[in-house]
């Protein structure tokens, strides 16, 4: 059975359009600068602005 955080970052990953393994890279810091789109992506999934993503 997978954790609440597998949970959380496979929902993520659907909502932000995102591939789960990058995600889970980008959470374990194995990608250490993602890109714009990505990050963008994140947000818009989260429903936050790049900037309340980012503080």
């Amino acid at each position: 059975m997978e954790g609440k955080e597998g949970s959380n970052t496979r929902w993520l990953s659907k909502k932000a359009n995102i591939p789960y393994p990058t995600l889970i890279k980008i959470e374990s810091d194995t990608v250490t600068n993602p890109t714009l789109e990505t990050i963008t992506k994140i947000a818009a999934g989260l429903g936050v602005t790049l900037d309340e993503l980012t503080k």
